[in-house]
């Protein structure tokens, strides 16, 4: 029986409610596994709240998972204390393995983005909230990771098949396709627009309503990261008519997605300039390991 540690650090705690998404496979691996400390679902504390001593105490176990990015101080030392007392460490989602969505605040120096949500004049000072750390922080830029499950959340079976992995003393490999090549739609390297004799439009916004057709999405004039983004999703967005936008994170863990679409955005006649909000766009997922920093 392994002994199971369950962390959320800063994040949506999405990708641990995501778990009770396993349905009848969750109730097998708990014949298999002890959840020792889970504070989302059980009233396991960090330290003794009756003590003076304020050091971040993790019970040992065998399987340590962390979801989330590190914003706070907090975080850090919670992370850290995971480390030293699970043996492995599984990086769950795209926050802890790249940042995630709300990494994009890395574009920002510090001080405004302490502004825009707390004003110094608010009072929040008298409430002695964590220290908020320089930038959002992944995991495996503090400590050492085991185990990555990006997505947002990650997909079932692949966090099944790692904790399987886990509990049968196997390697755990992620796929190392793009979602480009999941994707259902019909790919004809051409646009929809010189198909028609028309002149090539303006690279269209998310959700702005277009006569879609069974193509590529990319062909059609939207920007989608397929091309740039790992594969196991089963790429159920490109199947709902929407573009991928990388929640799976680049191929390599660290890599910037930005040189992988150049290409794909020369293909079709358009250029960076093209491109949205292009700041953050190719990392919309993925600001952490420097991928996006203020502009000084």
């Amino acid at each position: 029986m392994k002994k199971v540690v369950i962390e959320a650090l800063s994040g949506c705690e999405g990708c641990e409610v995501s778990i009770l998404d396993l349905g009848e496979e969750l109730l097998t691996l708990l014949k298999q596994i002890e959840i020792i400390h889970a504070p989302i679902i059980m009233d396991s504390k960090h330290f003794d709240p009756f003590s003076n001593d304020l050091e971040i105490k993790i019970p040992r176990a065998d399987i340590g998972i962390l979801s989330g990015s590190i914003r706070t101080e907090e975080n850090l030392e919670v992370a850290r204390a995971v480390r030293e007392n699970c043996d492995i460490v599984i990086a769950n989602g795209t926050c802890a393995c790249m940042g995630g969505i709300h990494s994009i605040a890395n574009v920002m120096p510090l001080d405004s983005v302490k502004e825009g949500i707390c004003p110094a004049d608010s009072g929040a000072d008298k409430y002695h909230l964590p220290k908020v750390t320089n930038r959002v922080i992944s995991l495996n830029e503090v400590m050492e990771v085991d185990i990555y499950l990006p997505g947002c959340p990650p997909p079932v079976s692949m966090f099944v098949d790692a904790i399987k992995c886990v509990l049968e003393g196997r390697d755990f490999e992620l796929p190392n396709d793009t979602v480009c090549n999941d994707c259902p739609k019909t790919k004809e390297k051409r646009t929809v627009f010189s198909d028609k004799g028309l002149p090539f439009p303006e690279m269209l916004r998310p959700l702005e309503p277009v006569e879609l057709e069974d193509r590529c999405l990319f062909e059609q004039g939207y920007f989608c990261m397929g091309a740039a983004t790992r594969s196991g999703c089963g790429g159920v967005c490109m199947k709902m008519d929407m573009p991928c936008r990388g929640c799976m994170g680049p191929r390599r863990i660290e890599e910037n997605p930005r040189a992988e679409l150049l290409g794909s955005l020369a293909v079709y006649g358009y250029t960076l300039r093209d491109v949205h909000d292009r700041r953050a766009a190719f990392n919309w997922f993925t600001g952490a390991h420097n991928n996006l920093r203020p502009i000084r």
